[in-house]
């Protein structure tokens, strides 16, 4: 990709938006034209697209279908599970959508056996369309150009340009993300250097996988790791993550949310989308300046679905104070990809801001920076 100057960016970017159609109105035209609507695949992220497309389109899908035939015949997020033979039965009257993060071999084989319509639905598309519509242009293109311009290497910008197209000419290139994903997430080499005596911070820490990886990556010399995980489903898998760690006395677990303020909150239970104010769990959030107060921190990882703001501004004491690296996922809304790294900005000057992304489709983009 080109490395564009701040003003090529803000002319492409006000091409993109005086051409943009609204994505729900235009999957709403293509499904009236089938009989059937079906996703295909019923992982993680199948939940919250079903969520998103309930809300934003509102014609039912008719089924689910899963190359595992444990889940054939049942049901998942409301939809029936049908196998691939089932499937190919009703081809020709049915509109596909593609629901799993490896997306590209499924696509391939369901164009190459025939059927009329595939496609790739994301949930963050749908969502971003509804907002993009309630948004003056001009506001969202100055907002963008801000924050890419604050971007400290080409390989950042590539990966902003390319959310950027993601947004705003949905479904012109549905690799598009593949084409600047890249491994080592929270700790791509070319960005985060670890020293000897990181003091981590893991907030979101789901079932243990980033306290694992990094314990793994520093073989064991570091000087501490605090985890956090509100969902309490995932909290003990975390906890048995831990035990199996043999540096588990230098890792302290918390089965506490961060945010700005104390307070009980609300939240869906054992998903990795863990959302917080909707749903059946309850837990509990406190600012990280809080309870690590009187602690040397380092590092600083969030993965909070969409709560990132709110942590960083309970957070911000530490980070003012001790500049720890930063590992920020801006994924989960797209506004977060300007206002997470103004606000880091904002706390710190000198930092110097990141992007990496680490999927084939829109989740897993990290905002990282460091002096």
């Amino acid at each position: 990709m080109n490395n564009l100057s701040v003003d090529e960016m803000r002319y492409r970017i006000g091409k993109l938006l005086a051409k943009k159609q609204d994505h729900r109105q235009e999957v709403k035209n293509m499904v009236k034209q089938y009989k059937y609507v079906v996703f295909y695949g019923s992982g993680n992220i199948f939940h919250g697209i079903v969520a998103s497309w309930n809300r934003h389109v509102g014609r039912r899908v008719d089924f689910c279908c899963d190359s595992e035939s444990r889940k054939w015949g049942k049901e998942f997020s409301g939809l029936k599970c049908i196998s691939p033979t089932e499937l190919i039965k009703i081809k020709n009257e049915c509109a596909v959508y593609v629901t799993i993060g490896d997306f590209a071999p499924v696509l391939r084989s369901l164009i190459d056996k025939g059927f009329p319509f595939v496609n790739v639905v994301s949930k963050n598309a749908l969502d971003i369309a509804a907002f993009l519509t309630s948004q003056p242009q001009e506001g969202i293109a100055s907002n963008l150009c801000e924050a890419y311009g604050f971007l400290a290497d080409k390989k950042s910008r590539d990966v902003f340009k390319a959310i950027v197209h993601r947004v705003l000419d949905v479904g012109s290139d549905p690799g598009i993300m593949a084409a600047v994903c890249e491994k080592d997430q929270y700790f791509p080499t070319d960005v985060i250097q670890l020293s000897e005596h990181e003091s981590v911070v893991d907030i979101g820490a789901f079932n243990g996988d980033t306290v694992k990886d990094f314990a793994e990556r520093a073989r064991g010399r570091f000087d501490n790791i605090f985890s956090f995980e509100v969902d309490a489903v995932n909290f003990k898998s975390l906890e048995e993550t831990v035990r199996g760690i043999p540096e588990r006395e230098r890792i302290k677990i918390f089965n506490l949310g961060i945010w700005d303020n104390e307070r009980d909150i609300t939240y869906s239970i054992g998903l990795s989308q863990s959302t917080v104010g909707t749903g059946e769990g309850k837990g509990h959030v406190v600012p990280l300046d809080d309870v690590l107060k009187d602690e040397k921190v380092t590092f600083i990882k969030m993965d909070i679905e969409g709560a990132e703001p709110q942590a960083l501004r309970g957070s911000r004491n530490i980070i003012q104070t001790q500049k720890p690296k930063l590992a920020i996922c801006v994924y989960h809304d797209f506004r977060h990809l300007w206002e997470i790294p103004l606000y880091i900005k904002s706390l710190v000057p000198e930092y110097k801001i990141y992007l990496r992304h680490h999927t084939c489709l829109e989740y897993e983009t990290v905002c990282y920076a460091l002096l």
